[in-house]
């Protein structure tokens, strides 16, 4: 009787549990990285979820205290990824760039200071949709624990 009370309370949670499981981060939050495609500015900041980097959207007009700010934009041939960053400890991250395959891969890194300066990198054609992510140093960018 008591396994029969135990399986009937586990088939009852299942549903409930993976529905829960499926539902993904909350509108804003992303998880590991961060999609532009060109002309777009995006802003975030960093936050440890679990396991995994969280990073959850500010308003790039008026970035939140400890921000980075993403611009990515394709002029006369090139592909500029800018990034501005106020964490107050330097970050680098991966680029990674779907060429139109549907499939990702890394184009390189870009690394910032974190002082409020920017700084661009560029590839040379278009990139396609991009993401930016796996930002790795101080307490939020995964750096290890002194």
């Amino acid at each position: 009787m008591r396994h029969s009370l135990i399986a009937a309370a586990l088939l009852l949670a299942s549903p409930a549990f993976a529905q829960q499981v499926d539902k993904g981060p909350p509108p804003g939050v992303h998880v590991e990285s961060i999609a532009l495609s060109p002309g777009e500015t995006r802003a975030f900041t960093l936050a440890q979820g679990g396991s995994h980097q969280l990073l959850r959207d500010t308003d790039p007009a008026k970035p939140a205290p400890k921000a980075i700010s993403v611009t990515y934009k394709v002029e006369g041939g090139w592909s500029f990824v800018s990034v501005t960053s106020w964490t107050g400890y330097p970050t680098t991250a991966a680029v990674l760039a779907d060429h139109g395959d549907g499939g990702f891969s890394q184009v390189g890194s870009i690394a910032s200071p974190g002082d409020g300066s920017t700084v661009v990198q560029r590839w040379q054609g278009a990139l396609g949709k991009i993401t930016i992510g796996k930002f790795d140093g101080g307490p939020e960018g995964g750096a290890p624990k002194s």
